[in-house]
């Protein structure tokens, strides 16, 4: 979000040069200023305030002036006897708090501080006290008056749910520091000369790219509609999406709050109108005029929220407490008001055994306050054709009242488990720490297995394959993995070489594990916490390996460096189990010709 704050910022800037408003220098002259200005024309505060100061050239004397001569003065705005005793008592206090009709003393205060002060005066509220605080003090205070407020909920800082009142306290919170002057003063001028509160001036807008308001006045609609409709949330780099996609579903948009995931998810999918942004900061229904859509319109919506919290092996945080595992509430926002006919929502198997069962009692319980009838099911990857043992939990609901399936297992005598070998064998040979991202394909003398015919070498143009980076580890892990075979892990290494645990019982087996080429890899999660080994090169899995593993397409790119690569792909939902989840509600959307009711 601070990155897209200061491309807006900068933006605004380029446009409008920072423009100096009517505020003044002096705390006294600006307080007054400012006070006059409330719920007051432009025009009308600034004569108002100039035949105020031309009948008292100096502010002591208002302290001791009659009130029918203050309210003599500023008449000319429409402002009465009620505007003129406020104004009394407020420079008044003023002496009695300060000693003086002087606010210099604010200089010395913390912001927060000093802003209280000026809120316990008669007739200032946030929005003035922040311009004295501002224009006199250079504290870096973000002043919400309704310019900055109509822009911030156009451009989706802060959602449309947010208040006027409330924005005052939201708001700063988005905005640096460094930025809040300059966004305050670009968004007066926007909002004076293009973003009115009525027919805005959308056309040639310089901020058309980031709001809502302008996408939703000319969206790019879809017109055509051969298949079932989905918005994805929580989208990380897309493992949900590509599976939907498979299945022939059409990915409308998309919402990911991680920069570096939101650009592999638009460089793989550029058709899809992807939102850079924080869910929290989304307003469900403009997020559906951007693309031309109305509540009711969408078929599935679909999302993983972050999961980490969950997770059985996260012993730190796996609490009611954690905030992100309270993210699925943001789900349950915005299918309340986009109302579509089925939802998939995906987490891992810790899921239903967090608080004893009570998250997952949570959300089915409000699956039915919002009408959606819904099943739940743990699938395990392998089962679905994933070279590897990943279980993960879907909750999948409709509000059609049909019924609910998940896919079958692919088991059986006649069949077998996709394993590391078919999945990786073909993949260039790399050193540790290898840092070359795109190299050949190598000549291979066996033919490759089917999984490597869809999911690799699919066409002879791609001769290349990119993600051929690994971690580099040190020469002491790199002794330790000597001792590893194939389906062992650190129990096997000598003790002398594990001389910085001190804490064996916390060691689980995915430490220094090292894969099998004949069964299915362990889960690929975190790179630093598992530390999954290639079965016959003493180094851990370079990016392409783990995606391979995941199901994810040699095609597919995945954007940042090693770390953020890594962790992109270790979150990913593997495509070919979305894919087969996403088949049973293809089937049941297309049965009976029925979409959205």
């Amino acid at each position: 979000m601070t990155r897209r704050i200061k491309t807006i910022v900068n933006t605004l800037s380029r446009e409008y040069g920072d423009p100096r408003l009517n505020n003044l220098s002096n705390p006294i002259d600006e307080i007054i200023f400012v006070f006059l200005s409330e719920k007051t024309d432009e025009s009308k505060y600034i004569e108002a305030y100039q035949r105020l100061r031309s009948r008292f050239p100096s502010w002591e004397e208002i302290v001791t002036a009659e009130e029918k001569d203050i309210e003599a003065a500023i008449r000319c705005a429409g402002m009465g006897r009620r505007r003129a005793v406020l104004l009394k008592k407020l420079l008044q206090s003023i002496v009695v708090k300060f000693g003086a009709l002087d606010l210099s003393r604010l200089r010395s205060m913390p912001m927060n501080r000093a802003e209280e002060e000026l809120l316990r005066l008669p007739g200032i509220g946030r929005k003035s006290a922040r311009c004295v605080l501002l224009y006199c003090f250079d504290f870096q205070t973000l002043i919400v008056d309704v310019h900055t407020y109509r822009l911030a909920v156009r451009l989706g800082i802060i959602p449309r749910s947010v208040s006027y009142d409330r924005a005052h306290l939201a708001l700063p919170l988005h905005v640096p520091p460094q930025l809040r002057k300059p966004f305050h003063l670009n968004a007066v001028a926007h909002g004076r000369q293009r973003c009115f509160a009525r027919t805005p001036r959308c056309e040639g807008c310089p901020l058309a790219r980031f709001c809502l308001q302008c996408a939703s006045s000319a969206p790019a609609k879809i017109t055509l509609r051969p298949k079932p409709l989905v918005i994805d949330l929580f989208a990380g780099a897309g493992g949900l999406t590509l599976g939907f996609k498979r299945a022939g579903f059409h990915i409308a948009q998309a919402i990911e709050k991680d920069p570096k995931a939101a650009m592999t998810y638009h460089q793989n999918n550029p058709e899809v109108d992807c939102l850079g942004a924080d869910i929290k900061d989304l307003d469900p229904t403009l997020c559906l005029q951007r693309i031309g859509l109305r509540s009711g319109d969408v078929d599935v919506l679909i999302g993983g929220p972050p999961c980490q919290g969950f997770s059985e092996s996260n012993r730190r945080t796996r609490t009611l407490k954690n905030p992100s595992n309270h993210l699925y509430k943001q789900f349950f926002r915005f299918l309340k008001e986009m109302r579509p006919a089925w939802f998939l929502l995906e987490n891992v198997a810790g899921l239903r055994t967090l608080a004893g069962g009570a998250v997952l009692k949570r959300i089915l319980n409000g699956c039915r306050r919002f009408g959606y009838c819904s099943e739940f099911r743990e699938l395990m990857a392998a089962d679905y054709g994933v070279p590897q043992y990943r279980r993960r939990l879907f909750i999948v609901g409709n509000r059609t009242g049909q019924a609910i399936t998940f896919p079958n297992p692919k088991k059986g005598d006649d069949i077998r488990l996709t394993t590391v070998r078919d999945a990786i064998s073909d993949l260039p040979r790399l050193e540790n720490g290898a840092v070359t991202d795109c190299l050949p394909y190598p000549q291979v003398q066996t033919p490759l297995s089917e999984y490597q015919q869809v999911l690799g070498r699919n066409n002879e143009k791609q001769k290349v394959v990119q993600g051929n980076l690994v971690t580099r580890n040190s020469d002491m892990i790199i002794k330790r993995y000597h001792y590893i075979g194939e389906g062992e892990n650190w129990e096997v290494i000598p003790a002398s070489l594990l001389d910085n645990y001190a804490d064996f019982s916390r060691c689980h087996t995915g430490i220094y594990y090292r894969l099998e080429w004949d069964n299915p890899s362990k889960v690929i999660g975190n790179f630093r916490k598992n530390m999954l080994i290639h079965p016959d090169q003493h180094r851990g899995l370079s990016i392409r390996e783990a995606a391979r593993l995941q199901s994810f397409p040699d095609h597919y790119v995945f954007v940042g460096s090693i770390g953020f690569q890594q962790q992109q792909v270790a979150d990913a939902v593997p495509p070919l189990l979305a894919e087969a989840v996403a088949r049973c509600i293809m089937d049941r959307l297309t049965a009976k010709g029925t979409r959205n009711p």
